[in-house]
């Protein structure tokens, strides 16, 4: 492909990022019935599945062999990496350690050690899915760093994005 023709791809690519990157998919509906509530949740990470792929898509089109410096568009980065923050903090950390979930209801404070406790380990299959696209585009984001230059702003969102896992429990990668 041209350079013209791949930079409108990355720039499709972002609009597709965009459109899961603040999708919460902790849906709690009290109104809305258990079929309701599935059909909304499976149209959530329908969405934010695909905007999974938009950003591997974008950081393996970065991250190829050659790529002219066109093609690494400063916002298609900081979108890839808005959305792998949002979905760590508020998709799979919250799946995979019960201290990072918020209770709906307000209930009472229960210790980090309490939640564990009451914590069920079964993961839905698409949290899976999605848990391994991220840790793809984590591993890519580490590549980049390594080809492009980036701004301070974008290294220190990166950075954190590399020193939260290691406080989450059951995230091994």
């Amino acid at each position: 492909l041209s350079t013209d023709k791949t930079v409108k791809v990355l720039n499709i690519l972002e609009k597709n990022i965009q459109d899961g990157s603040k999708l919460s998919t902790l849906l709690n509906h009290n109104n809305d019935t258990e079929d309701e509530e599935r059909l909304w949740r499976d149209l959530i990470m329908e969405r934010v599945t695909k905007s999974a792929d938009a950003c591997l898509t974008a950081i393996n089109i970065m991250t190829s062999p050659n790529m002219p410096k066109a093609v690494y568009i400063e916002d298609v980065i900081e979108r890839v990496i808005q959305y792998t923050k949002f979905h760590l903090q508020n998709t799979l950390y919250p799946q995979y350690d019960p201290v990072y979930r918020v209770d709906p209801h307000g209930g009472g404070v229960l210790s980090s050690k309490a939640k564990r406790a009451k914590c069920s380990t079964h993961k839905q299959r698409v949290i899976v899915m999605l848990y391994n696209k991220v840790c793809d585009i984590v591993s890519s984001l580490s590549e980049l760093l390594e080809i492009q230059l980036l701004t301070d702003t974008t290294i220190l969102q990166v950075s954190s994005m590399g020193i939260t896992p290691f406080f989450v429990e059951n995230v091994s990668e």
